[in-house]
């Protein structure tokens, strides 16, 4: 009972946007009664969502800056764990300091100077400058997580696979990722989500429409003088079902991945 309760309370919202997309935008703000709470709900809300407006461009836009980003991200946190995982180096410690110390550290402060910086590179209203920032922004977090997943997998694997000739390159591709791939999911979709919710840097670095993400076009859908909630709820129903889909594919690889990090050689 605890459960179905703690359950309704998260799908509520969820379930309450889907329905305030479908009802006539007149009656959104209205009550709903058992009279008319499924009555004249139709997809107009989602025809003029994509005919209205830009929405359409932005979805993949966001798919791309952030399918992108993930497979940099998930690259180098894969080699920078084999590499704090498997090496004992003079500054690693320093090293392992350095990415814990960059969670506690809010990203908000950055953006002028980051701002200053990719204006001179002429980084502004692109891809690659939004891409720069998410790897930059998610790497940290998940280079720990990867070290994590690595340190589970027994070294002897690894003095096998050399003794037998593999550099290092095939035996983090042939030996060690098969065996933590539930860790690289994990990874992969952690970072996915954090670039697909972000926010903040998306609206200051993109002002162009054409190069503009899913979070930006919904802030864009808020009119100084009035708002069409319709077609705001159609675009946020829209904007999560990527991380719906993904969860909804990887729940096995994620629920694996999160207890493969608590296990130790």
């Amino acid at each position: 009972m605890p459960f179905a309760v703690v359950l309704a309370v998260i799908l509520f919202p969820v379930a309450w946007m889907l329905y305030s997309s479908l009802r006539p935008v007149q009656e959104i703000s209205q009550g709903v009664t058992w009279s008319n709470a499924l009555s004249d709900l139709s997809l107009d809300s989602y025809a003029r969502l994509f005919e209205a407006t830009n929405f359409g461009r932005y979805l993949p836009n966001s798919l791309l800056v952030c399918s992108v980003g993930t497979v940099i991200t998930v690259a180098i946190a894969t080699l920078a764990g084999f590499a704090l995982s498997r090496f004992a180096f003079r500054g690693r410690p320093a090293v392992m300091l350095v990415l814990v110390a960059t969670q506690l550290l809010p990203f908000v402060v950055l953006i002028t100077p980051v701002y200053l910086v990719f204006a001179e590179l002429r980084l502004l209203n692109s891809y690659a400058g939004l891409i720069i920032v998410y790897v930059a922004m998610t790497t940290p977090l998940a280079a720990l997580l990867m070290t994590g997943f690595l340190n589970s997998v027994p070294r002897t694997l690894d003095e096998a696979a050399r003794i037998d000739g593999a550099s290092t390159l095939t035996v983090i591709t042939r030996v060690i990722a098969p065996l933590v791939w539930p860790g690289v999911v994990t990874v992969a979709v952690t970072a996915f989500i954090a670039m697909w919710d972000e926010f903040l840097f998306a609206q200051v670095f993109l002002t162009s429409e054409s190069v503009k993400t899913v979070q930006v076009g919904i802030a864009g859908l808020f009119g100084e003088y009035g708002t069409d909630w319709g077609v705001v709820m159609a675009a946020s129903v829209v904007a999560a079902l990527p991380t719906i889909v993904l969860f909804s594919l990887l729940q096995r690889r994620l629920v694996a991945g999160m207890t493969a990090g608590a296990l130790k050689e």
